[in-house]
């Protein structure tokens, strides 16, 4: 089924990511496994995917005793990314072919923000009309983001960073703090781009604070910070509402990613190695009709810093009978024939929300 095949390439993109991060130790250890291991003829790779995907999804201490050594490599990711089993497709030469010419690309300077348009290009363009799915440029998102708490933020830092007194410390780690108990929330979020990009800012504002603290610790002011203790901005600070299954997925995934990436820059900026494997915090993406739900049921209002996101704008001529009627209940239109953009239940909802 199209759901299966669609969690599939979600895990593969994830496999391939992986190799090429850090995330599987040594390097590569994806790739080796399905050119040293798998017939050239393709016809045990799927056996091998589904033994791989499992491994994936046990814990070290729980894995079978004579599990083959190459599959006993691989790390225990958790979060629910390999947890059901699906049904694998069955490969070929040409199929396992173009697998290795993916294992073969260097994933690591993607970005997981381009997963939206990555997968955009492969929906359907009737399809997508209908839902209002559209990527949002990163620039795009910047120009929200930016006036809406960024620049506020770094203001916030720029003038800590100034002070030359003895709280300067504490209000540097209060304000690390603050960092790691904002919650934001994108009610059409797509592949999460708005998501994705939010926590890549807040990390890298995070990484410049930690630096300040590392500078005050080096002058001989206090022991060296520990590296598990270095980060507290995570992916469950983030929550989103996507109609589709596959892009509520995307988003999970490419929020581990990104967490993932920033993870590795933080190791390389403080010379200590700094992971989250296994995965103990997810992002909160629910698979619904973010017009059919409250939603507070996800996340009360009280608990939210920040709603944000691009909804579906779709006009009152291309709108189906069910959103039609979705926006006629929501704006309480009662007898009138009027008709607003699709978009106009989004703001209503999100009006009551806040």
């Amino acid at each position: 089924g199209g759901q299966d095949l669609e969690l599939f390439l979600v895990r593969l993109v994830f496999c391939l990511f992986a190799d090429d991060t850090g995330i599987f130790e040594p390097r590569d250890l994806f790739f080796d496994l399905v050119e040293s291991r798998t017939r050239e003829d393709g016809s045990d790779l799927g056996g091998w995917l589904a033994s791989l995907f499992q491994v994936l999804d046990t814990p070290e201490d729980q894995r079978q005793r004579h599990l083959d050594a190459d599959l006993a490599r691989f790390p225990y990711i958790n979060g629910d990314l390999f947890q059901q089993t699906l049904r694998i497709p069955a490969f070929d030469s040409a199929m396992r072919q173009l697998l290795l010419d993916a294992c073969a690309f260097d994933w690591s300077k993607i970005s997981p923000a381009i997963f939206g348009s990555l997968f955009q290009s492969v929906m359907d363009k009737t399809e997508r009309r209908a839902q209002g799915g559209h990527y949002t440029t990163e620039k795009n998102i910047l120009k929200v983001i930016e006036p809406l708490f960024l620049e506020e933020l770094r203001g916030e830092f720029a003038a800590l960073k100034a002070r030359k007194d003895t709280h300067r410390r504490k209000l540097l780690q209060d304000f690390q703090r603050k960092l790691g108990s904002l919650v934001f929330f994108d009610p059409a979020c797509g592949c999460g781009n708005f998501l994705i990009i939010t926590y890549r800012e807040l990390r890298a504002l995070e990484i410049e604070v930690i630096r300040e603290l590392r500078a005050y610790s080096a002058a001989g002011n206090q022991a060296e910070l520990d590296a598990a203790e270095l980060s507290i901005v995570n992916v469950d600070q983030f929550y989103g509402i996507e109609i589709s299954e596959f892009p509520a997925r995307i988003a999970e995934t490419a929020l581990w990613m990104m967490d993932h990436i920033m993870n590795t820059r933080l190791s390389l900026e403080f010379g200590q190695s700094y992971v989250r494997i296994p995965l103990r915090t997810s992002p909160r993406i629910l698979h619904a009709d973010a017009l059919e739900i409250d939603w507070a049921s996800l996340l009360p209002p009280e608990q939210c810093s920040h709603v944000l996101g691009n909804p579906p704008f779709v006009g009152a001529k291309f709108q189906s009978k069910q959103q039609r009627a979705q926006v006629h209940r929501i704006a309480n239109l009662g007898k009138s024939k009027g008709t607003l953009d699709y978009v106009t239940a989004w703001f209503i909802k999100a009006a009551e929300y806040i």
